[in-house]
């Protein structure tokens, strides 16, 4: 971990769900094959809180706060490798060569679990959310990995346990919910969005404004609410194959 974070984490302290998140990274750096989400729950007396500042010890409570403004200053400054730093202060995993533009929000609960990979380009005013507060005190906690040379429309919306592969092309104002894995080369079109825990295979097309609640098979096209196939893609596969050769 950074040594300025290190320095932020001595000072802010650790609430009891901060610990327990950064128990659950630690479990899961050891595993063969990673999760990319957990889900659990608060215990009675938060759950009767029902406020997010109010269920949290101080320690989670001054790291929320103090990323928050940093993740405001972030948002609010050109791309720059300024920004970025500030960026990874906040939390982000950002590797080289990427474009973020203005207004970006990245989760301040946790640390680290959002990945942006080389080449990518976020639009403005994209949110990753890492975590999902839900009914009945349940918590919906998630890695986001957005793969190499991938573009993200502005005003989208990332939520925990996405995955999204190399060379995708996401448009604005889409919609991606918890647990879904987009492979690479795929290309989802503004207005769309995609349900909980979907899967969407290589070199499929989501057209514009469809409701996808189905996995998706790789190389076809997808369109409606909700949506179907309407058409496979050989051609573009055989021009893909071209292309790597």
């Amino acid at each position: 971990m950074d040594p300025i974070q290190n320095f932020i984490n001595k000072i802010c302290g650790e609430g009891k769900y901060y610990k327990k998140i950064r128990l659950l990274e630690e479990k899961n750096t050891k595993r063969k094959c990673p999760r990319s989400y957990y889900v659990f729950r608060f215990d009675d007396e938060d759950r009767k809180r029902n406020a997010l500042f109010t269920s949290f010890e101080v320690g989670i409570k001054l790291h929320m706060m103090f990323r928050g403004y940093l993740n405001k200053i972030a948002g609010n400054l050109p791309p720059s490798p300024f920004q970025q730093w500030l960026y990874k202060l906040v939390g982000l995993r950002i590797e080289n060569d990427v474009f973020i533009a203005p207004e970006f929000i990245t989760d301040i609960l946790v640390i680290g679990w959002t990945k942006i990979k080389q080449g990518c380009s976020i639009g403005l005013a994209v949110k990753c959310f890492n975590h999902l507060f839900e009914e009945n005190g349940r918590v919906l906690l998630g890695y986001i990995t957005i793969g190499e040379n991938t573009s993200i429309g502005g005003y989208t919306i990332i939520t925990p346990g996405v995955t999204i592969g190399q060379h995708v092309c996401v448009g604005a104002g889409v919609i991606i919910g918890p647990g879904v894995n987009i492979g690479d080369h795929v290309k989802i079109k503004a207005g769309s969005i995609i349900g909980s825990f979907v899967r969407i295979g290589k070199c499929a097309e989501v057209e514009i404004g469809s409701v996808v609640l189905e996995n998706v098979p790789p190389y076809t096209r997808v369109s409606g609410n909700p949506a179907k196939v309407i058409s496979k893609n050989p051609r573009f596969k055989k021009e893909l194959a071209s292309s790597l050769l």
